[in-house]
């Protein structure tokens, strides 16, 4: 961000540091995160691997009937149920979090979602790359996940992506409006903040809007509203309006 944030970036830095659940966003403004920790996660991951062990099972089966059925070679058999197998080990987990906004069955079920590093929503490219070194990952990811403040696997160190409980509150909320020449990484603070209002402490809440409507006034003057509660004030320019109803 532009250097007229610095006193502003300094202060927060010293009152308000990242405690194991927090999450310093742009700027170091403190985002408190649900973050799940290895247990659920390794639960989570125990009903998507037995799922995609019932999914391999009749592929393997499956593939071997029809493989004898057509007449296929013994090389040709195992090379498609090998490529086959890699496909369906791959994108059984990239596909649904792909499709499914972050989740497995296995996350949903627990109420688990993938996110960014700033707590917005993970892109397509943040999902596929998780998912590359998912092999490694189940050999050392529960090591790597309960040693780690944020409890990353080796996955999620490189997307830059965490794992969160998912509240009730946490509803998908994408911003309508943003400032010119804004990065992802400033939005996803944004979005942030604006999901997690709700179930925030009413003194928090009131002190982290103050700090970012500060941080966006420097950033991009006269895009918030002059006037208002801090909140209110992001939220009517960030968030589009309720739309009216028809005859209004």
């Amino acid at each position: 961000m532009s250097s007229s944030s610095g006193s502003f970036s300094s202060s927060r830095a010293s009152s308000a540091p990242a405690a194991p659940e927090r999450v310093l966003g742009i700027d170091n403004v403190v985002i408190d995160l649900p973050v799940a920790r290895v247990g659920s996660r390794i639960l989570a991951a125990t009903i998507d691997y037995t799922l995609l062990a019932i999914l391999l099972l009749f592929w393997w089966l499956g593939g071997f009937f029809g493989a004898q059925f057509i007449g296929l070679s013994v090389a040709w058999t195992i090379g498609i149920l090998l490529a086959g197998a890699f496909a369906i080990d791959y994108g059984f987990f990239a596909l649904q979090e792909l499709y499914g906004r972050g989740q497995t069955l296995g996350k949903r079920w627990l109420g688990l979602r993938v996110v960014s590093r700033l707590g917005g929503r993970a892109d397509a490219t943040q999902l596929v790359v998780r998912n590359l070194v998912r092999t490694v990952d189940v050999l050392i990811g529960a090591l790597l996940m309960a040693i780690d403040p944020l409890a990353r696997r080796l996955g999620d160190r490189i997307a830059g992506t965490l794992v969160i409980h998912e509240r009730r509150a946490q509803t998908e909320l994408i911003v309508s409006r943003v400032p010119t020449g804004w990065r992802r990484q400033e939005v996803e603070v944004i979005e942030a903040f604006l999901r997690r209002a709700p179930i925030l402490e009413e003194r928090e809440r009131t002190r982290l809007a103050s700090r970012l409507v500060e941080w966006v006034d420097q950033a991009s003057p006269g895009f918030l509203p002059p006037t208002g509660e801090p909140r209110a004030r992001l939220e009517e320019a960030f968030l589009a309006p309720p739309k009216s109803e028809p005859g209004e």
